[in-house]
């Protein structure tokens, strides 16, 4: 004859509850838990001395052309980075000098700049109807410019369009 309890699924939640740690403590007790594992080392990073020049290369390269201004309390001398990387590579100064001058007879970098113009204000008509469409003019100079732009020198610009539509007689 069946009973409430010998079917599980009739079983009230607090007993199927009870039952499922009594089972988990019964295992804990037969399997006791692993002991702890020393400490895992991580892997230590052995390169080639081929790829390790490789590697010197790419550092001496991205020092010398960098982009951009460090922050006020980062190294902002190249030539401190590169005595840096010189020491944290072990490399004898005969070394560094020739692969230095290498790597400055590499081509620059190209760098480009996505922008994405998303509202002009003030540009002057480019077509009849006085509308400039779209599309607007964003130029960069290089080295040129106030940090935050100067506030005075902002002035609305107005598109007047007169006698280009040859009027009919």
């Amino acid at each position: 004859m069946a009973t409430l309890l010998s079917h599980p699924q009739q079983r009230p939640p607090f007993l199927r509850q009870a039952i499922k740690i009594r089972r988990r403590r019964v295992r804990d007790l037969q399997d006791p838990p692993p002991q702890m594992a020393p400490e895992i080392q991580p892997p230590s990073h052995h390169f080639s001395p081929e790829q390790r020049a490789l590697l010197y290369e790419d550092a001496l390269y991205t020092v010398l052309h960098r982009l951009g201004h460090p922050e006020p309390n980062h190294v902002t001398e190249a030539s401190e980075l590169l005595r840096y990387l010189q020491e944290a590579f072990h490399v004898e100064p005969e070394e560094h000098q020739q692969t230095l001058q290498r790597v400055r007879e590499l081509e620059k970098p190209i760098f480009c700049l996505k922008a994405t113009v998303k509202q002009a204000k003030g540009i002057l008509g480019k077509d009849v109807s006085g509308f400039s469409d779209p599309y607007c003019l964003l130029g960069i100079e290089q080295g040129v410019g106030v940090p935050g732009g100067s506030p005075g020198s902002r002035h609305r610009q107005k598109a007047v369009v007169r006698h280009t539509i040859p009027e009919e007689e």
